[in-house]
């Protein structure tokens, strides 16, 4: 048997630094969510709450965005129909058609000298499930509401309580602090960091690849 050694294609490198971009802008907006839940945006409970939520909204697509860019391997995404695909719904609809394994999958690793160690995560990370059911509710909270609700609305003042974008905001850091994405065909992965010591505290992607035997 012969191993082959690969090497990253281009392809494949101009997909990783645009995955590190996303995550970088991933990261300003989780912290512009921390400085609205915390007062620091100078905004009304009520206008702290909607702007967290139009972030969290933009975090789910900026997860699909990614996920779509980490499979442009994947010849069908290059369609017009997926390439013009805008909401994270769609394109995670779409992607889990093609790849079931297609989302990424967050890990924690340890290196002692001449070894890396690798353990998935397998709780406390926004799944694929809750992204979807997020992103819709999303959807509702950024809308105003129909007249009968406007009526319906008490008067009392309410203290604010931001307990529900505090947790889906800590879902999302964990998905994103460390995670792997795989290949369809589980010979190419991207190793993804949020944000790396070494570099700075910059987002970081490597590509990891199987060697081929013949």
């Amino acid at each position: 048997m012969v191993v082959i050694p690969r090497t990253p294609t281009q392809q494949q490198l101009d997909a990783s630094n645009l995955y590190a971009d996303l995550l970088e802008e991933a990261k300003g907006r989780i912290s512009s969510i921390d400085a609205a839940i915390n007062g620091r945006l100078g905004l009304p409970a009520t206008l702290a709450r909607e702007y967290s939520y139009l972030q969290i909204r933009m975090l789910c697509d900026l997860i699909a965005l990614g996920c779509l860019i980490a499979h442009g391997d994947i010849a069908a995404t290059h369609t017009v129909k997926l390439q013009g695909a805008w909401s994270a719904d769609k394109i995670i609809r779409r992607l889990e058609r093609l790849h079931a394994n297609f989302y990424p999958h967050p890990i924690r690793s340890s290196i002692t000298p001449g070894h890396v160690h690798v353990d998935r995560l397998e709780s406390g990370f926004l799944t694929k499930g809750e992204l979807l059911k997020l992103y819709n509710k999303c959807g509702d909270v950024l809308h105003r509401g129909s007249l009968k609700d406007l009526l319906a609305t008490t008067q009392q003042i309410q203290l604010p309580n931001f307990a529900d974008i505090a947790e889906w905001t800590n879902k999302i850091i964990t998905l994103l602090n460390h995670h792997h994405i795989a290949s369809v065909d589980n010979l190419s992965h991207f190793i993804c960091m949020l944000k790396r010591a070494e570099s700075g505290d910059h987002a970081a992607v490597a590509i990891a690849l199987s060697p081929l035997a013949t």
